[in-house]
């Protein structure tokens, strides 16, 4: 009798730790599939989405690749060409997410000037956090005489990066009834879950006059639970102010 039950209990605890493994390794693969892992949330509940790389300009590409072999401690994944400015040489502006290379990872958003010469040499000049909080939060600022300052240029044909769907047609629904600006999603820079979704996106605008101005701007997209969208905030980046 007592070799029996000691037979039962140890059956029990046998398919008890296989159950559990089961549900461990369902775990894994449902956070696998939605990429949970690899999410990162900052101030405010806003969560940077994570982008695939853009491709750059071939002679942007050669340069972002020659100078990041310089670089250490942080991995550097470009998801936005933003500006340039030609001086003895160019200055490439991107937009790039970064990982440090460190026991516990940290990703943020980098704005990265890197300078290009005339002989080919290619270096990092500038890496300075993004903020996403700073242009989603309060009421936007779309200062377009900034633009021109420090003689930057905005990319206005920007390789096409893959906006997630439900995010793509909230932007396509916010922007419908916009008048004046034309917009153009460059990247989905994060999301903030609240009574719907927050979507902040960096776009290409052209603002619709005698004379087409384009900037570079966060644009916010407010979606509720019905399926309605509208724009809640733009915020203008002066890529002057990443490069002082």
């Amino acid at each position: 009798m007592f070799k029996k039950s000691c037979m039962l209990l140890l059956a029990v605890i046998t398919v008890l730790a296989v159950s559990a493994c089961g549900t461990r390794d369902k775990e894994t693969v449902n956070a696998a599939e939605t990429g949970t892992e690899q999410s990162t949330t900052i101030s405010g509940g806003w969560e940077l989405y994570k982008n695939e790389a853009c491709a750059l300009p071939e002679e942007v590409q050669a340069a972002f690749d020659t100078s990041i072999k310089q670089l250490t401690g942080n991995d550097l994944k470009p998801v936005a060409y933003v500006a340039r400015q030609v001086v003895s040489g160019t200055n490439y502006m991107i937009l790039c997410e970064s990982e440090t290379v460190t026991a516990v990872p940290e990703q943020s958003y980098q704005m990265v000037v890197v300078y290009s010469d005339l002989q080919g040499n290619a270096e990092i000049t500038q890496m300075n956090e993004f903020d996403l909080t700073a242009y989603v939060d309060g009421v936007g600022e779309e200062n377009y005489a900034e633009m021109s300052a420090g003689g930057w240029e905005v990319i206005a044909d920007n390789p096409a990066v893959v906006i997630p769907q439900e995010a793509k047609e909230a932007f396509d629904k916010a922007v419908a009834e916009l008048d004046g600006n034309e917009l153009e999603p460059m990247v989905l820079l994060g999301t903030q879950v609240v009574a719907g979704t927050n979507y902040a996106f960096l776009c290409h605008s052209t603002l619709q006059t005698e004379e087409a101005i384009g900037s570079i701007q966060v644009v916010t997209v407010y979606a509720d639970l019905e399926g309605n969208a509208a724009i809640t905030n733009i915020s203008t980046v002066n890529p002057a102010d990443f490069n002082e």
